[in-house]
């Protein structure tokens, strides 16, 4: 429990920091600085600055999965663009990282690995053929590209209809594979 504190504590840090501060200019060493724990605390909770921003963004996914148990793709995406647009400001700097260690590939990674995960848990397979994977690819590449465009516009249309969008984008054979049926 008091490690869960600590994570949340350095993250809180890092969220304030990364308000003022340009994440290229963010350094481990000002995140340590002020959140008043050691480099080894850090660093038993988090690889780097990028582990550390990507934290955020997988948390979310998290609780929206587990604690809230969203019963569909949709009503995941809802809530998801919910707190997305709660805290634009946010995402918008995150996907201003640059680098093997972005946001945005790593919102890739995370959002392809959810949905082949909920893809093999309900057609009960161990193994994806490539028309499986490239499925899931493309969709996630897009959701993640179409994100960033609707961060980006300050005259974007509303999270709700974002969601919506996302999920009639989704092609069929993913939409009832959701993980908690």
């Amino acid at each position: 429990m008091k490690q869960n504190l600590t994570k949340q504590h350095i993250w809180e840090s890092f969220y304030e920091l990364s308000a003022t501060v340009p994440f290229e200019k963010l350094t481990v060493e000002k995140i340590i600085h002020h959140s008043g724990v050691s480099r080894a605390t850090f660093y038993r909770h988090f690889r780097d600055k990028y582990d550390l921003m990507n934290y955020n963004s997988m948390a979310v996914a998290q609780r929206l999965i587990g604690w809230r148990k969203c019963s569909s793709w949709q009503e995941f995406l809802y809530y998801m663009f919910m707190e997305i647009e709660r805290d634009k400001d946010y995402f918008r700097r995150a996907f201003k990282t640059s680098g093997q260690n972005a946001h945005s590939p790593f919102l890739f990674e995370y959002s392809y690995s959810v949905t082949k995960e909920c893809y093999m848990g309900s057609h009960s397979i161990t193994e994806l053929s490539m028309q499986e994977h490239y499925t899931i690819a493309h969709y996630c590449h897009g959701c993640v590209d179409c994100l960033e465009d609707w961060l980006r516009d300050p005259d974007a249309i509303s999270a709700e209809e974002m969601a919506a969008l996302f999920y009639k984008a989704m092609p069929e054979c993913l939409r009832d594979t959701w993980l908690h049926k």
